[in-house]
């Protein structure tokens, strides 16, 4: 027992001494960069097309502008610029809760976040160019294709969508393989095997080791493809979009410590997200009257922004235990061997997404799946309360009881995630300055039918756990008792209805609060991502999803935004005050003969 305890102080010291040390340099390349982006950093009065964002929809969209078409634009980021030390995979968790890092909260859960702070959870969303993408588990996911099909109220086939998807995967994302796994990828493999799942084809019942986004071991956002100082303003601050006679003309965006109107001739295109993004629209008179009123802020259009926010619940940490360490461990990715690994051949455990598998698993023996497997082959004690237990807001008695607990062994995670949950929040404003953070009420399980998916769920990780294949590795359920749910018999139906309550998670996938729909009495955009009875004005961005995908959402993000620059602009130049024969696509078989008399028409405009 001694020797154990010097152990774990032992590690706890060593990896104290790395987290802060990689801390510190987090702030000193953030502070470094601010003061140099305003020495240097410069910007012009008016653009034909300004991005509000540079996350995967955004850097989509700038990209697509920058390599087919002939007009001006700039992509306003509130973040910072970041550094190619953030690209090291397994270094993503340590964004959250920094300065790259939004830092957003909900507001304290009813039914739910029971075992964090305040029963508050967090919600981490990148403030940084390339957005949360720099922060996610880089796994690539199409999700259900039918479901794209009716968010389009069927203007688009199956068949046009997944050639969508081709085209991004081809010629804007860079998808890889994983280049590390631990035990734990194969053995979840083959118990899915023994239960009786398939091997994952597009979208069917199964089992896959991830598809990550990744270049050569490192972490690969769509902000990537952009030239950063031609393309990104880096600590600008959107504060509302101006709007005149019904038409958005421009932003106000705050940049070096001052407001600064930059107009936009062609367009305002919002991607910054599912939560920032209806904040910007209420700060610009578009959302309730019931939310703006309040605020002294003049009703322009009054459509639901901020209703109907979705995100793909979790539950389930530190629940497998083994008996001892797999190759995926905190104390492995600091031998000096395996950095040397990463740096040089790109392989190697800091390669590691986080996520080394996935699955697709119906809790009604359905077709269609309902819930998703992430297997994670590390547990948030690995790290011994250095940062990911500040990271998630879990509170000290939850930390002591229970994660301590499980110091002399190793723990992994199966997250089982609710794909559809039937829970619905709102994002919205109490305040006017822009400075301050949106109200994120999710109301995480208060609907009762995701309570008893995610308990469905976890007798799945159970089932799982039992198979030859994970028995082998030594994999166990933890057998701790979760604090605050002493009460109730353990493994049963209420003891899991208190875990779940309890140890509730966010899997960073908000969408929904600007909805897309053909009505301005249910939906914020219509199906061309415009603004309903706001002309020039588009967004383009998780929050226009209806639903959530069926897996994890940067790819269908991906997709969107691509479809968007496809019809959504195209579709504003045709109709929207702009002559068609300036718009000079470099895609057009016909682009050398007419680039230059394409760039004199620009130039005289």
């Amino acid at each position: 027992m001694f020797n154990m305890w010097i152990l774990n102080t032992c590690h706890w010291f060593i990896l104290f001494i790395c987290v802060n040390s990689f801390s510190c340099l987090i702030y000193l390349i953030y502070y470094g960069q601010l003061i140099t982006s305003k020495c240097f950093d410069t910007f012009e009065n008016e653009y034909d097309y300004i991005i509000v964002g540079s996350g995967t929809a955004g850097s989509v969209i700038a990209h697509r502008l920058a390599t087919e078409t002939n007009f001006t634009f700039i992509v306003l980021e509130a973040g910072g610029k970041g550094s190619p030390l953030f690209d090291i995979p397994v270094l993503g968790p340590m964004l959250h809760g920094s300065v790259y890092d939004w830092q957003l909260e909900t507001t304290p859960q009813e039914n739910a976040c029971l075992a964090m702070n305040d029963k508050i959870c967090k919600l981490p969303q990148g403030k940084i160019v390339g957005g949360s993408s720099k922060l996610n588990n880089m796994i690539h996911v199409r999700g259900n294709i039918s479901h794209y099909v009716d968010w389009f109220q069927g203007k688009y086939t199956k068949g046009f969508i997944k050639q969508q998807f081709q085209f991004v995967e081809d010629n804007i994302l860079h998808l890889d393989n994983i280049q590390y796994e631990s035990e734990l990828a194969t053995a979840i493999v083959e118990a899915a095997k023994e239960l009786g799942y398939s091997t994952i084809e597009e979208f069917n019942k199964g089992f896959r080791k991830s598809k990550v986004s990744q270049n050569k071991g490192k972490r690969w956002s769509t902000s990537d493809n952009l030239d950063i100082s031609k393309h990104i303003l880096t600590n600008a601050l959107v504060e509302k979009v101006n709007i005149k006679d019904g038409i958005a003309n421009g932003v106000t965006v705050f940049v070096s410590n001052k407001s600064h109107k930059i107009k936009a001739k062609r367009g305002v295109i919002l991607s910054a997200g599912a939560y920032n993004t209806p904040k910007i629209l209420e700060l610009s008179g578009i959302g309730p009257k019931s939310v703006l009123d309040p605020l002294n802020i003049p009703v322009i259009k009054d459509l639901p922004v901020g209703f109907n926010l979705q995100d793909h619940i979790a539950t389930g940490l530190d629940l497998v235990l083994f008996n001892k360490s797999l190759a995926v461990n905190p104390m492995n990715m600091l031998n000096p061997f395996n950095v040397h690994e990463y740096f040089v051949n790109g392989r190697g455990p800091l390669t590691t997404p986080g996520c080394e598998a996935i699955g697709f698993l119906s809790t009604k023996n359905d077709e269609t799946p309902d819930l998703q497997f992430m297997v994670m082959p590390v547990g948030i004690s690995a790290d011994r309360g250095t940062h990911l237990k500040k990271s998630l807001g879990i509170n000290e008695t939850v930390w002591e009881n229970y994660f301590v607990k499980a110091f002399d062994k190793h723990a992994a995670t199966i997250l089982p995630i609710i794909l559809h949950p039937k829970s619905k929040g709102q994002v919205y404003i109490n305040s006017n300055d822009p400075k301050m953070p949106p109200c994120v009420d999710p109301k995480y399980l208060s609907n009762n039918d995701d309570v008893i998916t995610l308990i469905d769920g976890i007798k799945l990780v159970i089932k799982f756990v039992n198979t030859l294949p994970m028995k082998a590795l030594g994999a166990h359920i933890n057998p701790m008792h979760f604090p605050g749910c002493e009460e109730f018999v353990f493994f049963s139906d209420k003891y899991w209805e208190c875990y779940v309550r309890h140890l509730t998670l966010t899997s960073y996938h908000p969408v929904g609060t600007c909805t897309m729909g053909p009505s301005s009495s249910s939906s914020v955009v219509d199906i061309n991502f415009r603004v309903h009875g706001v002309e020039s004005l588009f967004i383009a961005d998780a929050s226009v999803l209806p639903t959530l995908p069926s897996g994890n959402i940067n790819a269908a993000i991906a997709m969107m935004a691509s479809l968007f620059f496809e019809t959504g602009i195209k579709l504003s130049n045709t109709y929207h005050r702009v002559n068609i024969s300036l718009v000079c696509h470099k895609s057009d078989y016909i682009f050398e003969n007419l680039q230059n008399v394409c760039l004199r028409k620009q130039h005289s405009r």
